[in-house]
């Protein structure tokens, strides 16, 4: 009995030295012991063959392995740089050749074209405006504690104390202050970077690192919690217009040049909805609107703990009558009306994406004229995201990933890959499994 045991181990581990060899040599050479086999096995085949390294099919230019778990990257010119926790790291764009690391406790990119510059925090330290290129230190705040990033600014939050804060505009290329401001009770609540202010949030979370990574248009105002209220800032001038108390059953939020308050009270089992509009330099209504859904409650109570989903210069909202609609926060205007079983599902400042009610059609609105831009077959679990240089249509099911033009939807990218998204620039991907990653150009 107990030589039948030991042989019949004997045995098994042989069976698995065997299958260990096999799998190894999928793993080296590609091959495939079943080539006569259905499809799908096929498939599986060489999916774990494909796992020793591509990230993707058609291939990056190139593949290299970063020091930490990558969190988001930005393509700057010939650069990108990777955040990872407590550093970030440049490659270049082209070859994958480390340029430059750095230390940070935050990180993020700020200014456009060859005025981006990567802004980089130290905890104490404050923060440097830093050349994606090399590395080399453009400008530094040393009392910055935090910091908003945008295209045309960057807002340097420098606190003397826990409460006692200032506001600097400063010039991404050069440091150059624009204006300053005293923000007395801000605190250091909001110390790091791009903190959540009172505003939008993003209507899709498909690669919600990879979209925040580009710097966007600074707002022209923007709403700044303290101490349980919203402090209007003018972007422009740097003076603070007013100050709005929200209510138990109230929401505030500066998005494009106004101050929206969304009001939801229980009635009936429902929560009853208006919208209201302000100047916020007077405080006066300018338009008002009854039973618009901004999504911004939750609970038997409606309490409101979550902002609106869009960019600044839309909002995603569900009319009364259950269709989704765009609508322009200076105005109040409705820009698109989904008909019945469409689903907003992504928008920035000048696109808003719908699915359709049959699931399988995806169509891009010109929130500007209000038209359609084009339409595209998607798969029914597709996810999508819109960034500044492509619409990206994953679909984790399939294994594919494609990106398109946002504004007339030519196809830029159509690729296999379950890698992550980690930046979109303006000639392709950067893409990662894991500590991998790569760069994806596009066709």
């Amino acid at each position: 009995m107990a030589r039948g045991a030991v042989r019949n181990f004997e045995t098994a581990l042989g069976a698995i030295g065997v299958l260990a060899l096999i799998i190894t040599a999928i793993l080296v050479t590609g091959w495939n012991p079943l080539p006569k086999v259905s499809w799908d096995l096929t498939d599986w085949w060489e999916k774990v063959a494909s796992s020793s390294g591509k990230l993707s099919e058609p291939e990056t230019s190139w593949t290299d392995r970063v020091g930490g778990q990558p969190s988001a990257a930005v393509i700057a010119g010939d650069a990108v740089v990777v955040q990872m926790r407590g550093t970030i790291e440049a490659r270049g764009l082209r070859s994958g050749t480390k340029l430059w690391d750095k230390e940070a406790d935050w990180a993020a990119a700020a200014g456009d074209g060859a005025g981006l510059v990567v802004i980089v925090g130290r905890r104490g330290k404050g923060l440097e405006a830093v050349d994606p290129a090399n590395g080399a230190v453009k400008w530094k705040d040393g009392a910055a504690v935090g910091a908003w990033t945008y295209r045309e600014s960057v807002l340097a939050l420098g606190c003397d104390g826990l409460t006692d804060c200032t506001l600097t505009a400063r010039a991404p290329k050069d440091g150059a202050q624009i204006w300053k401001l005293a923000l007395p009770g801000i605190g250091r609540v909001l110390a790091g970077v791009n903190s959540d202010l009172l505003g939008t949030r993003l209507l899709s979370d498909t690669y919600d690192d990879a979209v925040k990574a580009t710097p966007g248009s600074v707002p022209p105002m923007l709403g700044f919690p303290i101490d349980q209220r919203v402090q209007v800032v003018d972007m422009l001038t740097g003076k603070r217009l007013r100050t709005e108390e929200p209510t138990t059953s109230s929401r505030i939020v500066v998005v494009g040049g106004r101050v929206l308050v969304s009001t939801a009270a229980p009635k009936d089992g429902n929560c009853r909805y208006s919208l209201e509009a302000r100047d916020a330099a007077t405080g006066k209504t300018v338009w008002k609107k009854d039973g618009y859904d901004l999504r911004t409650s939750s609970g038997a109570g409606c309490e409101q703990r979550r902002d609106p989903a869009g960019a600044d210069t839309v909002i995603a909202a569900t009319r009364g009558d259950n269709r989704e609609v765009f609508l322009a926060p200076r105005d109040g205007r409705e820009l698109f009306v989904g008909g019945p079983g469409d689903t907003l599902v992504a928008a920035d400042s000048q696109y808003g994406l719908i699915r359709g009610a049959d699931k399988k059609t995806l169509q891009v609105i010109n929130l500007t004229t209000g038209k359609t831009a084009w339409k595209q077959e998607i798969g029914e679990k597709a996810d999508v995201a819109i960034t500044r240089y492509a619409v990206l249509v994953t679909d984790p099911g399939a294994g594919t990933l494609k990106a398109y033009r946002p504004d007339n939807g030519t196809q830029r990218l159509d690729a296999k890959t379950t890698s992550d998204v980690l930046g979109v620039g303006p000639d392709g991907l950067l893409i990662s499994r894991g500590r991998n990653l790569g760069f994806l150009p596009y066709s």
